[in-house]
């Protein structure tokens, strides 16, 4: 690059990074010039002296680090190089912001524009005090982006608070110390990055996902398929568009797609079903080969659709990262699964969790704003990401029911069958006071403004079964049995009105009580009313006093645990099993997408 379109290449990239201050830049004439670094250093220090406003300052984030940092060097540039057009300095700035997509960040983040050549007549050019005051702008643009990018890498680029607000209750890992004037030193930045999270061992592996996918991207081919024509695919159709589906699937490198001709394809076969089963299990869909809205966006997902979920868990892997070892509870709402730590064993049993938001749920809130009208406002049912700890158990619990469930489910049933209540095992009651449902007019009840609470007894039919788990929280919610176990055979279990069913409460209750200094395992399964495991125990049990049995199953006791558990409930649509098998989520409450949207506006 010629002397001459250095100085073009310096102020077409200073006019579209500076673009907001309106400045066209100065042409420049085909003759030699002089620039002297000496020159620029003097400029580049009255960026934070005598002028004290830099242009487009608001962006510069790190401009106290800054002035620190140059004042060390005798406000010597940095990037001199670059800025002056050397091809190697230039480059190597470019592959070390490039570096941050391995990070999972974005490189137009970082980016400063690249130019080829300047178009236009350029006649004359000199140098002056406004030239050498623009190279020092851009002296501070990239290293303040540099700076950024390092930030964003060590400890996230946004912050679950500006994501989800208040509903998100995880503990946020200790801030990375971080070195800005060492790293702007370093030659070699891209390894300073990367020894951020060198204990991470999830943090790496889904860096070396990332880095599949990245490659991916590059050999994917095929391109979106249209399946408008066809609501739904089940065994036997004849679909025009299978060899397309097929050629998909050899994409993803899916078990023996190698196999299958797409030549004259057009029967949905037991062979293609198999591998949609497949595909449907990968991402716990249900594997019922039935090809509908949720596998169509599975099998039209490109390595752009990947490697974004990818990056939205390296920036969750940022904020929180759950426990190395110890006694816990740990949930991950995606895989409907809950995982109980107990030193080096972890055992895992099924789990349903809140719904997701109802379609059209931001015009559902705008019409309810509009109206006022109670009953209009849409209920957010999804399961909230917190940290807590388990801290008592209720044994035979009561359920007291929520005005919302009674407003939107309840309340048409007691209109039609006043006697609904007392048949099901209801209570009903004004204040303190209780009273009998089966009087009450339901219908002459307003059902914005219900002045009844109901409580449902304790017993098998209870929706909250026979026992629930209480961890201190704002949302009001718990884990806890169920008497319908019929969701459990579903693999989509986004089924509960918030809190966490669990399939095998008994076992769940005999873990915990691992962490018990007053009770063991068969106290709790006793209480319970179930045999004890200890045949030494045995005496403290009699299935025959059926007098205690009945007193057992609905008499409500309250266990308090002397070592609370802790728990977290957290969200991840790409993990690994503990041989770190990799897996992806179908991102039930669709939030990859909030991540990566605050990821762009910060």
């Amino acid at each position: 690059m010629t002397l001459t379109r250095s100085i073009s290449f310096i102020f077409l990239s200073c006019f579209l990074i500076l673009q907001s201050c309106k400045e066209e830049p100065t042409a420049v004439a085909e003759s030699g010039l002089v620039l002297s670094q000496d020159s620029m250093a003097i400029h580049l220090e009255k960026q934070f002296t005598k002028w004290n406003s830099l242009v487009c300052q608001d962006d510069l984030r790190y401009m106290d680090t800054l002035k620190a940092f140059y004042k060390t060097r005798n406000y010597k540039p940095l990037w001199w190089g670059a800025i002056t057009g050397d091809s190697a300095s230039w480059s190597d700035l470019q592959l070390t912001l490039a570096h941050s997509e391995s990070h999972g960040m974005n490189y137009k983040y970082y980016q400063l524009p690249l130019v080829d050549y300047y178009r236009g007549a350029l006649d004359s050019m000199r140098v002056t005090s406004k030239l050498y005051r623009r190279m020092a702008e851009l002296e501070l643009i990239i290293s303040n982006n540099l700076l950024r990018m390092y930030e964003d890498i060590a400890n996230g680029r946004t912050t679950p608070r500006k994501v989800y607000g208040y509903i998100y209750m995880l503990p946020l890992n200790n801030k990375k110390e971080l070195d800005f004037e060492a790293f702007l030193e370093e030659e070699d930045k891209n390894t300073f990055i990367d020894n951020l999270h060198t204990e991470d061992t999830t943090y790496n592996e889904l860096r070396k996902v990332l880095t599949y996918y990245l490659k991916k991207k590059i050999a994917a081919k095929s391109s979106e398929i249209d399946f408008s024509e066809y609501p739904k695919i089940e065994l036997g159709d004849t679909v025009s568009i299978l060899p397309k589906i097929i050629a998909k699937l050899k994409e993803k490198k899916l078990p023996n797609t190698d196999i299958l001709s797409i030549k004259d394809t057009t029967i949905y076969t037991q062979e293609l079903a198999k591998l949609i089963k497949t595909l449907q299990s990968d991402y716990n869909l249900t594997p019922d080969g039935i090809l509908g809205y949720k596998t169509y966006k599975l099998i039209n997902a490109t390595p752009d659709d990947n490697i974004n979920q990818v990056k939205a868990n390296m920036e969750r892997q940022r904020w929180f990262t759950k426990p190395k070892e110890g006694a816990y509870v740990y949930i991950n709402l995606p895989v409907y699964e809950v995982d109980m730590h107990w030193e080096d064993s972890v055992k895992s049993m099924p789990i349903c969790i809140g719904k997701n938001l109802p379609d059209k749920y931001d015009e559902m809130v705008k019409e309810y704003t509009d109206s006022g009208w109670l009953y209009k406002l849409p209920k957010n049912l999804e399961t909230p990401q917190i940290a807590s700890k388990i801290s008592y158990m209720v044994i035979n619990p009561t359920w007291t029911i929520p005005y919302s469930i009674i407003r939107n489910e309840m309340w048409w049933k007691l209109v039609r069958d006043p006697a609904y209540l007392s048949r099901e095992g209801y209570k009903v009651y004004r204040g303190k006071t209780e009273v009998n449902g089966d009087t009450i007019r339901w219908s002459k009840i307003n059902k914005d403004k219900i002045p009844y609470q109901i409580v449902q007894n304790p017993g098998p039919e209870n929706a909250l079964g026979t026992v629930k788990y209480i961890f201190h929280n704002p949302f009001s919610i718990y884990l806890h049995d169920t008497p319908n176990k019929t969701a459990f055979k579903r693999t989509q279990r986004a089924v509960s009105h918030g809190c966490v069913r669990l399939q095998d409460p008994i076992l769940f209750g005999e873990y915990l009580m691992q962490n018990s200094d007053e009770y063991n395992a068969d106290d709790f399964r006793i209480m319970m009313g179930y045999a004890p495991k200890d045949p030494d125990r045995l005496e403290d049990y009699d299935p025959a006093d059926t007098t205690a049995t009945i007193q057992k199953l609905t008499e409500t006791t309250l266990v308090r645990l002397q070592k609370p558990m802790p728990l977290y409930l957290d969200y991840r649509t790409v993990y690994f099993y503990a041989d770190w098998t990799l897996h992806f989520c179908y991102d039930i409450y669709d939030q990859n997408k909030l991540i990566l949207e605050a990821m762009d506006r910060w």
